[in-house]
């Protein structure tokens, strides 16, 4: 037996040295796949002999090895099969086995069990069941194979496993912090990846569809240009992924700095006058990630169609060109823009414009994508495609998704000659850790969060100067072109400047813009240098600084610009200590400028400012207002109006321990405004909503928060039915506050009967598709942002505030808007088991159930 095995053994070091020696000559991972899998073949059936040849037992191939994938250094994936549960001596066999192929340097990793026991361990686990997805038999009883094979296929559901699949790809996306363009990626996990390519084809596999491309191509999933692509970038990706197992002689998936110039050299290239090898390396991952992430943005939604379960899809007409599918926009007639190109700006903007449309529709997107790659310069000239363009700015709604969705497909880089020029750009200066072009986007996604309410928790002090600031296009458009002259020799913040100025003359933007623009871009690393080289406490840097910044206009719009760029650049850069550093420059200039002039209120003090001055009329000891503003927390104030902070603090400035409900009848409405304060506990935000359904109320906005010292201070504003006399509007008020003071003190009638009604004849007929998004919050671990839009009905959101209690989901923020009879409603919630994508995917369910009642 010693022998058989030593026999194999050399065979299969002998043969799987040849594979690796034909691969390094001729570069073909296919070529290098089957030699090496063959290998591994052979030397699995020796030993299947050796151990298992009198058993009534089997041997699959699994994962990566299943499908004939097999890297250097790659896990073996393995499957062995019985017919009932193992004994103890088939035990022991298997343990002789695993142990051989542990002394051979390979790396198994075997599941073994009963043909029950192992669809029993996959029926939960998506990983699993993925795995014997590509599972092939490679020695024993075939017909057991079989069995095993059509179990697990019977029990898996393809819409629950495709919407796992695209959870779980998304969510290993987030990990690598949302971008396959790390300078050190991760050429299997990292997006854009193998194993983004590799869950389109899973997910065409559950569907029952052949995977290899010619098939994909009949079924009308690929056409034939895009099976090219997706071909040749899979062929550099794997390529890629061999050459650097073989330079780090391990299972290494990650293109390190150690290794890259290594794997470059093994792929053929060097060191040049204008680019090192490292970089013609890096710079062809960059291209490769980004075609499979736009062939995904395609495959995706074509395959999450055939198992759409709703035969009855929601079309509502946009306008002569386009309607809405669903959640897509999709163009009545695909060759739109082909025959008239001003519509690849026109569908983004229309997209933009709404929140209901989540994506283009996959036959629009194909369309809309091979005619943006045959964009001329006469594009740019159109004054029509300028308006549209600047108004992505203008508008701010989605800008981030606009600009990245842009620059994906490549219309960025067509649209902006300089813009093509930074992508994939790397930096090698051991501080950024993205490439130029996803740098940039960063920046203007972390300014365009400054500007948005439901984030102001983030960071409060700068939400609020962004909030108060008149012109925010200004601050996302220096955003923009920061850094878009890097890479061309000289200093990027002057060049840029020309790129900035250029933009302004052509887009319209007037001469206050267009100078506030070119100085942030000229100056955008001027704060961050005084504050971080320089003694900001001796008077002459900041009046050295302050000749520079000149207005308060200017200060804000570069502290707020500073903050977006460090964040930008490295979330390890940005600490308390550096937040601090800029703050204090920033008040420091402030207090310089306001010498020479009156400098405006900040947003965030004003509004507490305000508070204070009102209490101090009104008799409140300073004393007591400082305890409650501490009480009520620094976020407080930015995330609140002032009318409602000035109604908030003279009901409470005296007392903040004991519960309270206050409510107004707002001037010239048939509107109640309720204040409800007391200790946090659970289901209260439900049962509150419950509360005003019994009493016939519609909840028009709704805001949730937490205090300090842990007490809820929600604010309602709730519709009075139409039927009531505005005489009648004290009595209803006094109802309501009776059973809600009834409420904080601990009776709850809530559970009693409520309010029934149905939604209205429009709403039946002209209904819209409900839509929940869920997003985790960077640098935020285990906090969600979920956006929920639907068809408004008595008492949903009591029921959606319940679906959150169910599923053990904390709600700390909650903004309510409710349109007509459309409601779009934002909450900021907390719960750690969202990280699970069938937790997460459960509780996607559990709320699109109760939006579709």
């Amino acid at each position: 037996m010693q022998e058989q095995i030593l026999a194999a053994q050399r065979r299969f070091a002998a043969e799987r040295q040849e594979a690796e020696a034909l691969f390094l000559k001729r570069k073909q991972p296919a070529v290098f796949f089957k030699r090496y899998a063959r290998a591994a073949e052979q030397l699995l059936a020796a030993l299947w002999e050796v151990y298992f040849s009198d058993r009534k037992l089997c041997l699959l191939a699994t994962g990566g090895f299943g499908r004939g994938e097999l890297y250097p250094y790659s896990d073996l994936d393995l499957a062995l099969v019985s017919p009932a549960t193992l004994d103890e001596d088939d035990q022991q066999q298997i343990a002789a086995f695993v142990q051989t192929l542990w002394d051979m340097k390979l790396i198994p990793s075997l599941k073994s069990g009963s043909v029950a026991e192992l669809c029993g361990s996959v029926k939960d686990d998506i990983s699993g069941d993925t795995a014997f997805l590509e599972a092939r038999l490679l020695a024993g009883d075939a017909a057991l194979a079989a069995a095993l094979s059509a179990k697990i296929s019977a029990q898996r559901d393809v819409a629950t496993f495709t919407e796992a699949k695209i959870l779980e790809m998304q969510q290993r996306q987030a990990k690598s912090q949302g971008s396959g363009t790390l300078l050190e990626p991760n050429i299997k996990s990292g997006s854009g990846g193998l194993r983004d390519l590799h869950t389109m084809l899973w997910i065409a596999k559950a569907q029952g569809l052949d995977t290899r491309f010619p098939s994909l191509i009949r079924h009308g999933i690929l056409t034939s240009a895009e099976a090219g692509m997706l071909a040749e970038s899979y062929k550099q990706l794997a390529a890629i992924r061999i050459h650097l197992h073989l330079c780090a002689k391990r299972a290494e998936d990650r293109l390190i700095f150690d290794l890259q110039g290594q794997v470059a050299e093994s792929m053929g290239w060097q060191d040049d006058s204008r680019q090192r090898k490292s970089e013609k390396l890096m710079r062809l991952f960059y291209r490769t990630v980004k075609t499979i992430k736009q062939l995904h943005g395609i495959l995706l939604p074509v395959l999450q169609e055939r198992i759409d379960t709703n035969p009855y899809p929601i079309t509502l007409r946009i306008d002569d060109d386009y309607i809405q599918v669903n959640h897509q926009i999709a163009a009545r007639n695909p060759d739109i823009f082909l025959n008239n190109p001003e519509h690849i700006f026109k569908i983004v903007s229309i997209w933009q414009s709404r929140n209901d449309i989540t994506s283009l529709e996959p036959k629009t997107l194909r369309a809309w994508w091979g005619a943006s790659r045959k964009i001329k310069r006469s594009f740019y000239q159109n004054p029509a495609n300028r308006r549209r363009f600047v108004e992505f700015f203008r508008n701010g709604n989605g800008l981030t998704h606009v600009l990245r969705f842009l620059n994906l497909y490549g219309v960025l880089g067509c649209y902006l000659p300089a813009w093509e020029k930074i992508v994939g750009l790397l930096q090698h200066d051991l501080f950024h850790i993205y490439p130029v072009d996803d740098h940039i986007l960063t920046v203007v996604h972390n300014m365009r969060r400054l500007a948005l309410d439901k984030h102001t928790h983030e960071h409060p002090f700068a939400s609020s100067l962004m909030q108060g600031f008149e012109h925010k296009a200004v601050l996302y458009m220096a955003a923009f072109f920061h850094d878009i002259a890097k890479g061309r020799g000289g200093d990027h913040a002057v060049l840029g400047v020309d790129d900035a100025r250029a933009f302004s003359d052509g887009h319209g933007l007037s001469s206050h813009e267009a100078d506030l623009l070119a100085w942030l871009v000229e100056e955008h690393l001027l704060m961050s240098a005084v504050a971080q080289k320089e003694d900001i406490q001796n008077p002459e840097v900041i009046r050295a600084f302050c000749r520079k910044v000149k207005t308060y206009e200017r200060l804000t719009a570069l502290y707020l610009l500073t903050v977006a760029d460090i964040r930008g650049t490295n979330p390890k850069l940005w600490n308390t200590w550096r937040a601090s550093l800029l703050e204090n420059l920033f008040h420091a200039a402030v207090y310089h400028l306001s010498s020479n002039g009156n400098t405006p209120n900040l947003l965030y003090n004003r509004r507490q400012q305000r508070a204070a001055d009102f209490l101090t009329r009104s008799g409140a000891p300073e004393k007591q207002q400082k305890k409650l503003f501490q009480m009520l927390g620094s976020d407080y104030f930015a995330s609140h109006q002032t009318r409602e902070i000035l109604w908030h603090s003279t009901n409470l400035v005296y007392d903040f321990e004991t519960p309270r409900i206050r409510s107004r009848i707002l001037p010239k409405s048939n509107s109640f405004q309720v204040m409800i304060f007391m200790p946090n506990g659970p289901r209260l935000f439900a049962r509150l909503c419950r509360i005003f359904s019994r009493h016939g109320f519609d909840i028009l906005a709704a805001r949730a928060f937490v205090t300090a010292h842990n007490y809820i201070l929600d604010t309602f504003i709730v519709q009075i039915p139409e039927q009531h006399d505005p005489e009648d509007y004290p009595n209803i008020q006094s109802a309501l506050e009776a059973e809600l003071n009834s409420f904080i003190h601990g009776y709850d009638l809530s559970e009693q009967q409520y309010h029934t009604g149905r939604i209205s004849r429009r709403s039946r007929y002209m209904p819209i598709a409900p839509g929940v998004m869920i997003a985790q919050e960077e640098d935020f671990p285990g906090w969600y942002t979920i956006d929920i839009v639907a068809v408004n009905r008595p008492l949903l959101l009591a029921d959606i505030a319940e679906v959150f209690f169910a599923h053990d989901v904390r709600i700390r923020y909650a903004k309510i808007a409710t349109l007509d009879e459309r409601i779009e409603d934002s909450f900021r919630v907390f719960s750690e088991q969202l990280a699970d994508p069938k937790k997460q995917s459960a509780l996607k369910q559990a709320l699109l159930a109760q939006l579709a009642v």
